[in-house]
């Protein structure tokens, strides 16, 4: 099992900006800030993992969503016996949509690989953005397709 995950903060301005990018919000909610997001999504947040610390273990059921604001993290998969490294992300990237849009099982270890903030997305903060953003609906479909593949 994952550790548990770092004490959430609020998210600013700048961190606001990546989220609404990632997940794009422009034409959902084209003046998204720090205070929207912080009602938006109330029980999400940033979080801070250090060098080797699990945001994400394969096998674990979860579907909350992380969008990278700072850092680096390996994406493993084991196959067999041993872990294999599939990807190394950076910063605007997202985390999490296969678990989300398929059965809740993590199909890949995440990993930090330097300090590392995310924003960790509440599956429970999601749902309304999820119904009422089609932009977003397709983009985590096509993440899975490419990741999946």
């Amino acid at each position: 099992m994952a550790p548990t995950p770092p004490l959430r903060a609020p998210a600013g301005d700048e961190d606001a900006l990546i989220i609404a990018k990632v997940l794009r919000l422009e034409g959902f909610l084209p003046e998204f800030n720090r205070d929207l997001c912080g009602k938006l999504f109330a029980r999400s947040g940033v979080c801070v993992y250090e060098p080797g610390a699990f945001l994400i273990e394969q096998g674990e059921k979860g579907r909350d969503l992380f969008v990278l604001l700072e850092g680096r993290v390996s994406v493993t998969k084991t196959m067999g016996a041993a872990p294999r490294q599939v990807n190394e992300l950076g910063p605007e990237s997202l985390l999490g949509e296969i678990a989300l849009l398929r059965d809740g099982t993590r199909t890949a270890s995440v990993v930090a690989l330097m300090s590392t903030r995310v924003f960790r997305l509440v599956n429970e903060d999601l749902g309304y953005v999820l119904e009422n953003n089609p932009a977003l609906a397709a983009h985590l479909e096509e993440l899975v397709q490419q990741r999946t593949a």
